[in-house]
Formats: structure tokens, C-alpha cells, sequence
């Protein structure tokens, strides 16, 4: 056999490998049978179809991998970058084992300024669309949580689910 012709049949050999393995695999989004294309950053996939197992309601995804449900849309203003938002909360981990929660804390909820607070990007992300009376479970994934690095309670690459109330949002001062 010449080098060319057995070059090339090993290709077509890697190729009949491969295009089943990137077509069929579900972890190749872009390949997959019925994928979605993400919506502009930060923005929700109207399009995105899974139901949360917990509370039958669709979970939406957004194009940082962040999803969400709402389980109540509250009827208040929306809260915007610089407004104090108090809520009550409830961390917890995929098992359901309870990290923190905002009743542990007196004055049993939590107030910050939204996109000014040192918070992890999926709480600051996840938030940005609620409104004052407005309840939504958070799935974060690692990446917008703690990360390979965890802390003191959150173990590295540790997927993270908040349950939010937003008590109140307030206007902040530039507005």
C-alpha cells in the first residue's frame, strides 16, 4: 500500500467513528436531536421545555446555564442593578441537605443591593428578573456558584439550589 492511500483509509476509518459517536452523543449540544439555541446572554429561553420534577412547573434556562422556575411571578416592581432587595431564602444542595437559610439569620431575612453586593453570579443573574412578592427556585450550577474552590460550607463544583421570596425591592438612590 502506498503512505497516501493508507493515510487516507485511516481517516475514513476515524471518520465512520466519529460522525455517529458527535451526531448521536447527548452531551454534544449542538448535535443533538431536538437542541436549542441559546437566547442572547442573560436572557431566558422562552423555548426551553423540562419540567421541574418538584413543583410541575417549566424550568427555564438561560445562556450561562443558569435555570429557574417560578413558582409565584409576584406582582411588584422589578428589581434593576443598584435597588435594596430583602428576601427570605433557603440554600440547599441537589440531596436536598439545607446549607443556609435566612430564618437562621436574624432578622430572619436577607437585604443587599442588586448587582453591588459580592454575591454569586447565579443568585445576582437569577434575580435580576424577579419582582418585589416574587418566589423562584434557583439551580446554579457550579460554574456561577463557588466553583472548583467551594468555601468553608460548599463543597467544590457543588450544584446549588436557592428557593427566593422577595419580601420588598426598594428603588436605589440613583433612580
Amino acid at each position: 500500500m502506498t503512505p497516501s492511500f493508507s493515510r487516507r483509509r485511516r481517516f475514513g476509518v476515524l471518520a465512520l467513528l466519529l460522525v455517529p459517536a458527535l451526531t448521536f452523543n447527548p452531551v454534544n449540544p449542538l448535535l443533538r436531536v431536538g437542541a436549542q439555541t441559546p437566547a442572547p446572554s442573560g436572557m431566558a429561553n422562552p423555548a426551553a421545555s423540562a419540567i421541574d420534577k418538584d413543583t410541575g412547573k417549566p424550568i427555564v434556562t438561560t445562556a450561562s446555564g443558569l435555570q429557574y422556575v417560578d413558582l409565584d411571578p409576584g406582582s411588584g416592581p422589578t428589581i434593576k442593578s443598584g435597588d435594596e432587595v430583602t428576601v427570605k431564602y433557603t440554600g440547599m444542595f441537589t440531596n436536598g441537605q439545607v446549607f443556609d437559610a435566612s430564618e437562621k439569620h436574624d432578622p430572619g431575612t436577607f437585604t443587599y443591593v442588586q448587582g453591588v453586593t459580592g454575591l454569586i453570579q447565579g443568585w445576582t443573574e437569577g434575580t435580576s428578573t424577579m419582582k418585589a412578592g416574587g418566589k423562584r427556585k434557583l439551580i446554579i450550577p457550579p460554574n456561577l456558584g463557588y466553583g472548583a474552590d467551594g468555601n468553608e460550607a460548599i463543597p467544590p463544583n457543588s450544584t446549588l439550589i436557592f428557593l427566593i421570596e422577595v419580601v420588598s425591592v426598594k428603588p436605589g438612590p440613583t433612580q
